[in-house]
């Protein structure tokens, strides 16, 4: 019989809760461990950091899809969760810049194990949309963000110990909230296991929603199709604007203390998320036709030249620091959505298979992270020794100009001529 005291909204909200805490800790301490290491060693070792959070966020996610177990019985996700928290609380007791770097592949590590396992419970919950599920899990991401962000701005960022102490409580309650969820999820489903198959079978039979197909019913009207491929350039055009996108994480981290010290570390994090938050949803319902999306992509990249364009130009002032991270967020706003929707199109007009696109862009996103990340760190401390403080923006802005050029044209014709192939 149908547990009726369970309550799948009010479980997915724990896990929104959680979530929003543990992203709320990653915000606080993020910009501020940068600001640190770049003062104290270099902006190199201050980009090895996140470039080492990163490192170990794709190691743990190819260990979570290479045995399921260490990332998806909820015990693990919890061992997962508390090994991220403790990993960073020890940070703050670490003076070595190799001992940090180390430290945050280790949080990495729990983080790419734990995140996947949260979305997998997510995915029990039975009834609701999965696209609602995850647009909610986004917007709690970005909330914590935002909060993480401006609890950055009040904190003593000479007390690294109080700072990694906050971490380490919200990534205890992201536990305690997960745990709690995944008991009753997991009660649900062994009490209604059969129940359950019996109800996804008819919604199959009966509504036809692809949103409830396993991916191998995608292709099943298209196995005749050829098996073709995007281009490996087109998935390097993802990973070449994440490279771009991601830098001025270490930039106005590194470029804030030394220029423009009126203005906290964490404002043009926190601004941005509150962007990305209010403007997300009405900008991507403007694009409706694949074209559309394609411009997105340029207009994406067109933002991220006009945001380093004004670094060139009066970087040492803090209203042009804040402009440009305004259009930086504006940047992920336009390019994000519309690279996701024009693979998931390519996915339903081909026989690819939709996860698989959606796992290459993961990798190839993650890769342009990992890799932006260390450059950012080196563009700076370069700019500083040849004493040329424009520098790394004078570079970022001239690959941005590039990539824009490249997606008015190249990057589409690569896209079509693929799907006409299909």
């Amino acid at each position: 019989m149908q547990n009726k005291a369970f309550n799948p909204v009010f479980n997915s909200y724990l896990i929104y809760i959680g979530i929003g805490l543990a992203s709320a800790g990653v915000a606080l301490y993020t910009p501020i461990i940068v600001s640190e290491t770049g003062k104290n060693f270099s902006g190199t070792w201050a980009a090895l950091i996140l470039f080492g959070l990163n490192l170990g966020r794709v190691v743990g996610s190819f260990m979570g899809g290479r045995f399921p177990h260490l990332a998806n019985h909820r015990f693990a996700i919890a061992g997962n969760i508390l090994l991220e928290g403790v990993a960073l609380y020890c940070m703050a007791f670490l003076y070595q810049a190799w001992a940090l770097v180390l430290f945050a592949v280790l949080a990495g590590l729990g983080s790419g194990l734990s995140y996947p396992g949260l979305k997998n419970y997510l995915l029990k919950l039975k009834g609701l949309e999965q696209a609602s599920l995850f647009s909610r899990l986004a917007f709690a991401l970005r909330i914590g963000m935002v909060g993480g962000y401006l609890i950055a701005a009040w904190v003593p960022v000479d007390s690294l110990k109080l700072v990694f102490f906050i971490v380490l409580i919200s990534f205890i309650a992201y536990c305690v909230f997960m745990l709690y969820a995944m008991r009753a999820i997991s009660r649900h489903e062994a009490e209604n296991k059969d129940l359950d198959n019996d109800k996804q079978k008819i919604q199959v039979q009966d509504e036809g929603d692809d949103e409830y197909l396993p991916s191998s019913h995608y292709h099943q009207a298209s196995d005749n199709l050829k098996p073709v491929r995007l281009p490996i350039k087109f998935h390097l055009s993802n990973t070449l604007f994440w490279c771009l996108a991601v830098q001025p994480m270490i930039g106005f981290s590194l470029h804030i203390p030394k220029y423009t010290p009126e203005i906290a570390v964490s404002t043009p994090f926190w601004l941005g998320a509150l962007v990305i938050i209010f403007f997300q949803i009405p900008v991507s319902k403007r694009a409706v036709r694949t074209r559309d999306h394609f411009r997105f992509l340029q207009i994406g990249y067109g933002c991220l030249f006009l945001s380093f364009s004004l670094m060139v130009i009066a970087g040492q002032y803090a209203s042009v620091v804040i402009a440009s991270a305004v259009l930086l967020a504006f940047a992920q706003v336009f390019y994000g959505p519309s690279y996701d929707v024009v693979l998931a199109r390519f996915a339903n007009n081909s026989s690819e298979d939709t996860s698989r696109l959606m796992s290459q862009q993961m990798f190839y996103q993650s890769t342009g992270t990992m890799i932006g990340s260390l450059l950012g760190g080196v563009l700076f401390d370069l700019a500083q020794q040849v004493q040329m403080p424009s520098l790394n923006w004078i570079l970022l802005a001239a690959g941005s100009l590039w990539m824009m050029t490249l997606s008015k044209n190249k990057i589409p014709d690569l896209y079509r001529n693929a799907r006409q192939q299909a």
